[in-house]
């Protein structure tokens, strides 16, 4: 019989999981996760989670009677100690599987700093759910007094980390060691928004500034120390590779894999954030989206189908009330068109390339963000001066189909 093991019980391990089973799959299916919980979404665990107002129950993607109906063989608590592939098999504790098709899915973990001797204030960093139980337990100790945050990172997540402490009472600062936000993944044009929007918030910003932790609670920033009782590194995740690269496995802080998550092993796969895509550059693409997207490509190849087109990349983000799209490639070097949505309904940003349309940005425009999609797919030409115009369909605007 054919025996399936996923290395990692987050979205992506259990998406995977369970797309087999909805396309058919009669094997055995074995998902190992080093967790103690069952297997849950990361986005909220900064945001809603931490500040309480959504409980752990709903971002739960694979409950145990749940993996039990669909007979799938949930084992929490699991750790991965090792992997034959020229055996197939899989060392986990005491015992050893054998499989004929292993999926990783082992993600990753936050980069964590070490303080200095005598520090005393809290350090945390924001990747699983007893990161978020940690936050959650600082936010609730900001109304004692005057409170000090300090976020290193300006990142989607470092910026979601400041909204929720500035929400708390946190007095925040941000230090970025770039000379803008966000500026790895996002243009400038976003990156001047977020940071007006955290201005406007109250938080302070110190780009272009390497921190440094020095004494009990100091944040050197710059020629400032800032006196923190709370710092969060979000600087950033090490991709879990260890057990593929032990194993002979090409890999480069994440798995190398092709478009679909095939490695150089036929009977392997990666897929989620610990993987990192040849394609692309070598580029990992950590995004709720593309847990789901990996894990249900991997399923269709593990039955011989063919994977579902790939789908422009979406990442969301919520702080201070505003939900911020990105959807496709929002290069610097396009041409950009903005629109402002009628009645205070956000503002739009369109990217062309030798006018198609490859990309979207959208605050508080959720409407012509879901629009878009299917034209950012097609690469269809567009008219620049029909698409600032707000009274103007996404349909209309289109001068020619893509090829």
């Amino acid at each position: 019989m054919e025996h399936v093991i996923i290395a990692g019980a987050g979205q992506a391990g259990a998406g995977a999981a369970l797309k087999l089973r909805e396309l058919g799959f009669a094997g055995r299916i074995t998902l190992l996760g080093a967790e103690t919980v069952p297997p849950y979404e990361r986005p909220e665990l900064s945001k809603g989670y931490a500040q309480g107002t959504v409980p752990f129950e709903k971002l739960v993607v694979l409950t145990p009677v749940a993996a039990r109906a669909a007979d799938i063989d949930l084992r929490l608590g699991t750790c991965v100690d090792g992997l034959d592939r020229d055996a197939q098999t899989l060392r986990a504790g005491d015992e050893t599987l054998s499989y004929t098709h292993l999926v990783l899915a082992t993600g990753g973990r936050a980069r964590r700093l070490t303080p200095p001797e005598g520090w005393r204030a809290p350090l945390l960093s924001i990747r699983d759910v007893s990161d978020a139980d940690a936050l959650a337990t600082e936010l609730t100790r900001a109304s004692a007094g005057r409170r000090r945050a300090v976020i290193l990172g300006g990142g989607w997540l470092g910026l979601e980390a400041a909204a929720t402490c500035r929400a708390a009472g946190f007095e925040v600062h941000v230090a970025e060691t770039a000379e803008r936000l966000c500026a790895r993944v996002a243009p400038r044009w976003l990156s001047g928004r977020l940071a007006a929007m955290h201005g406007d918030a109250g938080v302070g910003l110190r780009l272009g500034t390497r921190p440094f932790l020095e004494g009990a609670r100091g944040v050197r920033l710059g020629t400032d120390l800032v006196e923190a009782d709370l710092v969060i590194a979000a600087i950033g995740m090490q991709a879990n590779d260890e057990v593929a690269r032990t194993a002979g496995l090409d890999c480069d802080d994440g798995v190398l894999v092709d478009a679909q998550g095939r490695t150089a092993d036929p009977s392997v796969f990666a897929i989620g954030d610990c993987a990192r895509y040849r394609h692309r550059g070598n580029m990992r693409r950590e995004s709720w989206q593309n847990a789901n997207q990996s894990a249900a490509a991997v399923a269709h190849l593990i039955l011989g189908q063919e994977p579902p087109v790939d789908e422009p990349d979406w990442f969301w983000s919520t702080q201070f009330g505003h939900t911020i799209q990105m959807l496709g490639a929002c290069d610097d070097a396009f041409a950009q068109v903005e629109r402002e949505e009628p009645s205070g309904g956000g503002v739009t940003r369109f990217f062309l390339d030798q006018g198609c349309l490859r990309g979207v940005i959208a605050i508080d425009a959720k409407r012509t963000l879901g629009m878009a999609r299917r034209f950012v797919a097609s690469g269809a030409a567009m008219e620049a001066a029909d698409l600032a115009n707000p009274g103007t369909a996404l349909k209309d605007c289109i001068t020619r189909p893509a090829a």
